[in-house]
């Protein structure tokens, strides 16, 4: 039994070598590649959770520099983040022999294989690269990445001997990118979200303070001032229901807002709101199977269908109807859709197991490809919807994924220009939203 017990403790001790030496050979050719792969997944979870720790970007860009070197064995590593219009690219951050230099913010960097990786949005692998200020490389390896449809720059590595990169190295490199455009939206958000909120408050500010001065500066008759107070009347209850939008997405994103849950049944939801948006309903025409009752918050859920339907018929010409519909199935199966999920927007044919799914379905405008990339991101709208809704915030697509996602369901989308678009939702069976 001793001896048994000796040759155990001699296995475990040689599979606990092989399984340390793949960890330190992640991303080189060595090692068996089911070890390789473990090796590789531990470490990238290491990376991102190094990344998603940083809150300056300087550190974030030095951190995601050294995970890359611990993921992949190559002598240069270069990050070039993309200006705010995609157009330039300027070299942030290029790491040499274990030490990391950030070029100056003022000096734009001309990088062709950047430049065409970043154009083209996707990989490339090639024999030859040229490295900022540094000695050239006989293979490198270039990947964009980007957040929610947003570029944000391209990672490029590389060795100075002529060794092919493989496609789990294209693979971990991507993903680590990921992370990185995930994290640097993440630091970047509070500065945009001033920045667009700003924009958006102006418009009805500088109404207001127009017809007030004109109200000083001249004699006008009780009709008209009646009229302008009227207008000024307006903008106010705009500016009011602007700034509480703003507040539910700041207040829902950093986890402040608790979930109030009950049996709610969202088809008796959907009839409230539709009445309410709509006088008697008469363009809403509901299709409501048997489904169950969800434990949910139905306030939250009310805000929720009362976005989607509101923008079905703003964008929607007044005679045509909208349809909603209520099943206990996913009913985005069989469409391509853009499937909200967490904070990145992916196109796929989406299938869940729901306890209710919900489809609002217009014969409007439509959307392009690129605009329902972006739908659902905090005042983003198309040129086409600010045409036929100028008074829109922007950011009732924005709450209505917050609000699903707190709920642990989904969002999801499909449009086309002229076609129509489909806003929807799943909610599972269970919920713990509440804490």
């Amino acid at each position: 039994m001793a001896a048994g017990k000796e040759v155990r403790q001699k296995r475990s001790g040689t599979a606990t070598t092989r399984a340390s030496m793949a960890v330190t050979t992640v991303g080189s050719g060595n090692g068996p590649a089911l070890l390789r792969t473990a090796a590789q997944e531990r470490a990238l979870r290491r990376a991102a959770f190094q990344i998603f720790a940083q809150t300056d970007e300087e550190a974030l860009l030095r951190v995601a520099l050294d995970a890359v070197s611990t993921l992949l064995q190559v002598d240069v590593i270069a990050l070039f983040l993309a200006s705010n219009d995609g157009a330039t690219l300027r070299c942030r951050a290029i790491r040499r022999q274990n030490i990391v230099q950030q070029p100056a913010n003022g000096s734009l960097s001309e990088d062709t294989l950047a430049s065409e990786v970043l154009h083209k949005q996707a990989p490339r692998r090639t024999r030859s690269w040229s490295p900022p200020e540094g000695k050239p490389c006989a293979s490198a390896l270039a990947v964009p990445f980007s957040a929610q449809g947003d570029t944000r720059g391209v990672l490029i590595v590389g060795r100075h001997t002529a060794s092919r990169f493989r496609n789990d190295h294209v693979a971990l490199l991507s993903a680590l990118g990921q992370d990185l455009a995930l994290a640097l939206r993440r630091l970047r958000m509070p500065l945009e979200f001033i920045s667009k909120a700003s924009h958006e408050i102006r418009t009805p500010l500088t109404a207001l303070q127009g017809f007030t001065e004109l109200m000083l500066s001249r004699e006008v008759s009780p009709s008209v001032q009646r009229e302008w107070l009227g207008l000024m009347n307006q903008e106010a209850v705009r500016l009011g229901e602007l700034i509480e939008e703003m507040l539910d997405v700041t207040r829902i994103e950093s986890g402040q807002v608790r979930l109030t849950l009950t049996p709610v049944r969202l088809g008796d939801v959907i009839a409230r709101v539709a009445q309410l948006l709509n006088g008697d309903g008469h363009r809403v025409h509901l299709l409501a199977e048997e489904a169950p009752a969800v434990m949910a918050d139905g306030n939250k859920l009310t805000q929720v269908i009362t976005n989607l339907l509101r923008n079905a018929l703003d964008y929607s010409q007044p005679k045509l109807p909208v349809e909603v519909e209520v099943a206990s199935r996913c009913l985005a199966d069989g469409e391509a859709t853009t499937v909200i999920d967490g904070t990145s927007p992916i196109a796929a044919v989406h299938h869940c197991r729901p306890a209710v799914s919900v489809a609002i379905r217009d014969r409007g405008i439509g959307m392009t490809a690129e605009d329902l990339r972006q739908a659902f991101l905090p005042f983003h709208r198309s040129e086409a919807s600010r045409e036929l809704a100028p008074g829109g915030s922007g950011l009732g697509l924005a709450i209505a994924k917050a609000i699903v996602e707190r709920h642990q369901g989904r969002l999801w989308a499909h449009s086309r220009p002229g076609q129509g678009s489909t806003f929807g939702f799943c909610l599972p069976a269970e919920t713990n939203g509440a804490s």
